[in-house]
């Protein structure tokens, strides 16, 4: 609310992306057709993968935590009475009401079409393809530069489901096994950002009554789910012991996938997308906790510590003096 009521006066019309700016080496350059546009927007809100080996290349992984359950109509109808009914749909157009007002009359059909794909590994590729919606992000002071606008993504409703299946599998294997450190806070049933705070508060104010410094180094990730590789990923799963059924699974939702980029009346042509791990369902969330959770192993003794709330994270070295605290930084390559 205090965006809204602080945002600069306007007329109420609708507000259109403005010519962007941009450079190439030296050179400054403008982007004036809605085609320009797409394009330096696609680039930003979609950035290539990087070079880099395969981190599945003779990686030897643990036993899974356990057997990989089957998904039941139960939870596909818990899943279906959970959309918010009057959300915009995806390119198939279907909104969720029509699901939330028909689940029980749909939730067997949608239980042997989810049971297959899930257990067969297969993907149906019209769910993969969605819409990515351009909007200003609020209070910004000038709007004639790509990092001014924000990705909406608007997924089909038979995927969203899908996806939020796998998502409560995963996070309740990993709960129930303890596949995360217990420090990474985001997403997470029963932790919120207050717990990692007192954490934080109490360790530091531990250290100053042992006549100890504590330096703090905070980290947020820039593009945190465009710039997720999903390879990374899918090896992360597997080191941390999630089933291989839910890991093949993600991986397949990962592949194939396109979008189109809308605004100002505008559709751009569909964008191919070989990175991130996607963004506007509840399997992003869970998923970024095992991309990231590597950084919370990096503390080595009981004078240094890690927390992490989904992309956010810090850490923390406590010594006799900052100088000494510094030096514990740089041991790790964080400092």
């Amino acid at each position: 609310m205090n965006r809204l009521i602080s945002a600069p006066a306007s007329d109420g019309g609708k507000a259109r992306i403005l010519a962007l700016k941009y450079s190439i080496g030296e050179e400054d350059r403008t982007a004036t057709t809605n085609s320009d546009k797409g394009s330096l927007l696609a680039k930003g809100f979609f950035p290539q993968k990087p070079q880099m080996q395969d981190p599945s290349e003779n990686a030897e992984y643990p036993e899974a935590c356990s057997k990989a359950g089957d998904v039941t109509a139960e939870q596909i109808l818990r899943q279906l009475k959970k959309l918010k009914p009057y959300k915009a749909p995806g390119p198939d157009g279907r909104p969720n009401v029509v699901l939330t007002r028909n689940a029980n009359l749909l939730v067997e059909r949608l239980h042997q079409i989810y049971v297959a794909l899930l257990e067969k590994g297969l993907q149906y590729k019209p769910w993969k393809s969605f819409n990515t919606i351009v909007l200003r992000k609020p209070g910004k002071p000038r709007y004639d530069v790509p990092k001014a606008y924000r990705p909406i993504t608007l997924l089909n409703t038979m995927w969203k489901v899908i996806t939020a299946l796998v998502a409560d599998q995963i996070t309740f294997l990993s709960e129930a096994h303890q596949l995360l450190p217990k420090h990474h806070f985001g997403g997470r049933p029963g932790r919120t950002t207050t717990d990692a705070l007192h954490l934080l508060t109490l360790r530091i104010k531990a250290a100053w009554r042992s006549g100890k410094v504590a330096a703090v180094l905070f980290l947020d990730i820039e593009g945190t789910f465009p710039n997720a590789v999903p390879e990374r990923l899918i090896h992360n799963l597997r080191k941390r012991r999630v089933p291989a059924k839910y890991a093949n699974s993600v991986n397949n939702m990962l592949r194939d996938r396109e979008t189109t980029l809308k605004f100002d009346g505008y559709a751009s042509d569909a964008i191919w997308i070989d990175n991130s791990i996607g963004q506007g369902d509840l399997l992003s969330m869970v998923l970024y906790q095992f991309y990231n959770t590597d950084l919370l192993d990096i503390p080595s003794s009981k004078d240094e510590d890690a927390m992490a709330f989904v992309d956010d994270s810090f850490m923390l070295a406590i010594a006799d003096s900052f100088k000494e605290a510094h030096a514990i930084s740089d041991v790790h390559g964080y400092g």
